[in-house]
């Protein structure tokens, strides 16, 4: 089999794969990542109440690389979201925000695969979210 012929299968094969993966990425809902808090999780704390740390993250979304993907201002939860890209079928960030008896805020950021996702890019994903959420929650002080 020569080199052109390996390469014209390997494309046949992928190019429907792929097609079907992104179409079925950008027909999940963000709202579904809700539903139960993901394996991966990260928690920040914060001084800030639950109302302002909740406008800091959607002023964060709303300036950078990520969606509003779904917000309820009464719960304090939220869906942050990214494209896909060349790495990645794209991200689900849901953030749950609760108040702590200690008068501190407490966010918990998770991720989750808009399809299916494994290896180092869902941990590179996940750090930069965390980053900009907590730089926005720095700026707001």
């Amino acid at each position: 089999m020569s080199n052109f012929m390996f390469i014209c299968l390997v494309v046949s094969i992928s190019a429907p794969a792929i097609i079907i993966g992104c179409t079925i990425a950008s027909m999940r809902k963000g709202s579904s990542a809700l539903k139960s808090k993901p394996k991966r999780l990260h928690s920040i704390t914060t001084t800030n109440n639950p109302q302002e740390t909740l406008k800091a993250i959607v002023r964060f979304a709303q300036q950078s690389n990520y969606h509003l993907s779904f917000i309820d201002e009464i719960k304090y939860q939220t869906v942050l979201e990214d494209s896909p890209s060349l790495t990645s079928w794209g991200f689900f960030y849901p953030i749950f925000i609760s108040q702590r008896d200690d008068k501190t805020t407490l966010i918990e950021v998770g991720i989750k695969s808009k399809l299916v996702q494994i290896g180092p890019i869902v941990s590179i994903h996940h750090q930069r979210c965390i980053n900009g959420i907590k730089a926005a929650l720095f700026l707001q002080k």
